[in-house]
């Protein structure tokens, strides 16, 4: 019986290592070195059984004597007159293979991943006098990964119950995989401060990764910050009883990146296949991917500027706003079918985030009760500024110049054909695709002024990118007594529908309870469109199916009571709290 369980077995290891060396009390040098490792061993026989096929369209249910069988909303049988009954409905059994179309078979893979890290860093701190203090910082960085796997599989078990690789008379075949990366960096650090009043800080990398080409290999990026707090000035210092801390802040940074889906992106990539020539197998070696050896690293720039505050000790003011673009994206973009192979990575695109946060907090204190809330809220306005012309995504995601990354993309909805004469109006001047528009049907805007509806109507009508996210953290306290709520969630944000939602009758039958308000000639008012398994217009993407996605969400709850020093003492022990947690109690959506 175990012979016939799939199974799945990893094993993980982490040793780290370092030590400080102390030069003199100003002057220390630190070294780490990671070594973390990943085994794993997949067994997995792939043997028949029987299931429903979800994906065919179902029969209609009768009983023994072959009279219909009615069911209600809850799938609960009843008879055909009762109210809302309507015909039950079986899906088909066919016998399938588990874990692909292959015929019965023992499959195996084992695999190893292997991880060093090691960093090196020294810095030194010099105090110039009471009112000058320096620290610098020299560092190195160099992290190498490498992974290989192999895995077996032969077909035709003799024994479907004891599948084995010695029981199997079969087709066997093997392969394997090897890929190896290496990054290391070179970093330092200035700091300086003047009498706790006047900050800055510079930083600069210098990081290399073997994805790229010699020559195109390492990159530099530098950053800066600096802070004024004010009320270390002596003119402030009458005030500092009401403005216990205010802070001005500044800084610019760079950041690269370097994180794509090939390991070796700038080399002519070979796969190794066979074709048959005069009856006879002959192994062939084919390019699958153009390579493209000039691209480097893709790079992050961002500018902010904010303020930090505190009045009477207990009210806190953050805000930042941020300029962040990021140029050089490393992008596959669309090229020619014609050419046959798949599209290399460029330095190809640039997005420009603008956003703004602010936090708020309270926290205060009146005897034995205490209060605290704090509150943060953040907006972020995404924007694809260059993709040299192409345009990107899937399905109702789509990615183009001028509007957000991963935007939805549809025709535009006005409406639905709610009677003939709604429709006859549609088809005489406006068709859509070509197709009859039938009363239940959606209505599309006709974009292009071109009197019908086509894939030149569509445009972005939705984002994924969230607006106006926020958090809210409160906490009630008395005596040993603490209760403390979490929330968080978004102001602003779409999402799509699609799968049983939009074509119920083309997924296995898969009806869902909104349905039941569709469009029909007893319930013309209906809120979705008449149901089809033969006319696709309604299943369009379009605004019709785009959804608020905001929500509010209660992440935690917690209620806790700390006992007291009193009781503790005879137990010996410091502290002691129990309590009670609960999480994601509830979500509020549009």
């Amino acid at each position: 019986k175990q012979a016939n369980t799939a199974s799945q077995v990893d094993n993980y290891l982490n040793i780290s290592l370092g030590t400080t060396v102390n030069v003199t009390k100003d002057w220390k040098f630190d070294f780490d070195y990671t070594y973390a490792s990943e085994t794993g061993v997949i067994k997995r026989p792939g043997t028949r059984y029987s299931a429903a096929n979800a994906w065919m369209a179902g029969t209609l249910k009768t009983d023994a004597a072959g009279n219909q069988i009615y069911v209600n909303d809850l799938g609960q049988q009843v008879a055909a007159t009762a109210e809302g009954a309507m015909p039950a409905y079986e899906l088909p059994y066919q016998e399938y293979t588990a874990h692909g179309a292959n015929p019965d078979h023992i499959y195996r893979k084992s695999s190893g991943a292997r991880r060093h890290t090691f960093n090196a860093t020294t810095d030194y701190n010099w105090q110039l006098n009471d009112d000058n203090n320096f620290k610098f910082l020299l560092g190195m960085n160099l992290v190498t990964y490498d992974y290989e796997d192999n895995w077996s599989q032969i077909t035709d078990l003799t024994d479907i119950t004891n599948p084995q690789f010695d029981l199997a008379v079969g087709t066997q075949t093997a392969s394997g995989n090897q890929k190896w990366e290496g990054q290391m960096g070179y970093f330092g650090r200035i700091n300086y401060n003047f009498k706790e009043r006047y900050l800055f800080e510079a930083n600069i990398r210098f990081d290399g990764s073997s994805r790229f080409a010699e020559g195109n290999r390492w990159g530099i990026f530098p950053s800066f910050s600096g802070a004024w707090r004010v009320t270390e000035e002596p003119f402030m210092q009458e005030v500092r009883r009401t403005l216990s801390e205010f802070k001005i802040r500044a800084s610019y940074g760079q950041l690269g990146n370097q994180n794509i889906g090939s390991n070796y992106p700038t080399i002519q990539q070979l796969a190794v296949s066979s074709i048959s020539v005069n009856d006879v197998i002959t192994p062939i070696v084919t390019q699958t991917t153009l390579a493209n050896p000039l691209i480097t690293w893709e790079s992050t720039e961002m500018y902010d500027v904010g303020i930090d505050a505190t009045l009477f000790n207990k009210l806190s003011v953050t805000a930042d706003w941020y300029y962040k673009k990021t140029y050089d994206i490393l992008l596959t973009l669309d090229i020619p079918p014609i050419i046959g192979l798949g599209a290399p990575y460029q330095n190809a695109g640039t997005v420009r985030n603008v956003g703004w946060e602010v936090a708020v907090g309270y926290h205060n204190k009146w005897r034995d009760f205490s209060f605290g809330v704090d509150v943060n809220l953040s907006d972020v306005v995404n924007k694809i500024v260059d993709m040299k012309g192409t345009t990107g995504g899937s399905g109702a995601i789509r990615n183009q110049e001028g509007s957000a990354i991963n935007s939805i993309y549809g025709l535009k909805c006005v409406g639905m054909a709610r009677t003939q004469e709604e429709a006859d109006w549609v088809n005489e001047n406006c068709p859509q695709y070509g197709v009859k528009t039938k009363p239940g049907d959606l209505i599309y805007a006709d974009l292009d002024d071109s009197s019908t509806i086509d894939d030149k109507d569509m445009s972005v009508i939705g984002s994924t990118v969230p607006r106006y996210t926020y958090g809210v953290n409160l906490s009630f306290g008395w005596k040993g007594l603490n209760l403390s709520a979490f929330f968080q969630g978004v102001g602003k944000v779409d999402g799509y529908l699609s799968s049983y939602y939009v074509q119920p009758c083309q997924q296995g039958g898969t009806f869902r309870k909104e349905h039941l308000d569709r469009w029909n000639e007893t319930n013309p008012n209906g809120r979705y469109p008449r149901l089809t398994m033969t006319d696709a217009n309604n299943w369009k993407q379009s605004s019709f199916w785009m959804r608020s996605a905001a929500y509010c969400r209660l992440k935690n709850i917690q209620l806790s009571y700390t006992l007291p020093k009193t009781w503790l003492k005879k137990l010996r022990m410091k502290s002691a709290m129990v309590f009670v947690n609960a999480q994601n109690l509830f979500t509020i959506t549009d």
